[in-house]
């Protein structure tokens, strides 16, 4: 009897650590060059699929490397919107490929401005941090550019100049989805009366896990306790 149990937690155990190494590849951040240090030598922009998928940042429509203002490091990203600037969408995006339809991904990413935003009030949030789904043929299948219920993209405002804040999204992968390409962005409604800069650092972009591998990660570290305890 007494050897049966110990098979019994042994098992527990050893499916506990299987399940424990599976949910932290989940958690691994799944982009290249998170905090840009790569400096200027990004990917160009479009990326082409597939050839470009895994290849890091490409930025578009002003948004650049700089070493001005980094969280981390030496380098992020800096996106300046000039006065009468309106509705450019400037951002540095990547594509990272192995995306599973039907499993949940979460983008996040710091954001500062040090110049604060000066357009005219009017309810507008020009921070967008954005998730954007693509099939095998490099279709979009998935990209809603508004927060909300099942919305792939969420809009900010930065609170204070000077200070880091960070930005998230999550959204399940559709049908057919199987690259997926972040979009660290900013854009003003051209109201501005001064040129405002914003920057980014420390992205990321991980596969939550599911409930079912959490409950079983738990089940192996409770069978590693009791284990412990007899020993």
């Amino acid at each position: 009897m007494k050897q049966t149990k110990k098979l019994l937690v042994s098992a527990i155990c050893i499916a506990g650590s299987l399940v424990f190494a599976a949910a932290t590849a989940q958690a691994a951040n799944l982009l290249v060059d998170p905090g840009f240090e790569s400096g200027a030598a990004g990917q160009p922009n479009p990326i082409p699929l597939p050839g470009g998928v895994g290849g890091g940042w490409a930025v578009f429509n002003g948004a650049s490397f700089s070493q001005a203002h980094p969280e981390f490091g030496s380098w992020g990203i800096q996106e300046i919107q000039g006065i009468g600037q309106a509705w450019n969408f400037e951002a540095p995006y990547q594509v990272v490929g192995g995306v599973s339809a039907g499993q949940r991904y979460t983008l996040t990413a710091d954001f500062m401005t040090t110049t604060g935003i000066s357009e005219a009030a009017g309810g507008y949030v020009p921070v967008v941090i954005q998730l954007t789904y693509f099939n095998a043929a490099g279709a979009d299948v998935g990209t809603v550019e508004t927060s909300g219920v099942g919305a792939l993209a969420v809009q900010y405002t930065p609170a204070a100049l000077n200070t880091w804040f960070t930005a998230t999204v999550t959204a399940t992968a559709p049908a057919t989805a199987v690259y997926a390409a972040p979009y660290l962005a900013f854009m003003e409604n051209g109201s501005q009366t001064a040129a405002d800069a914003l920057y980014w650092d420390n992205a990321s972009l991980t596969l939550i896990p599911e409930p079912s591998t959490l409950a079983l990660l738990g089940l192996g570290l409770a069978g590693a306790l009791v284990w412990r305890r007899r020993q």
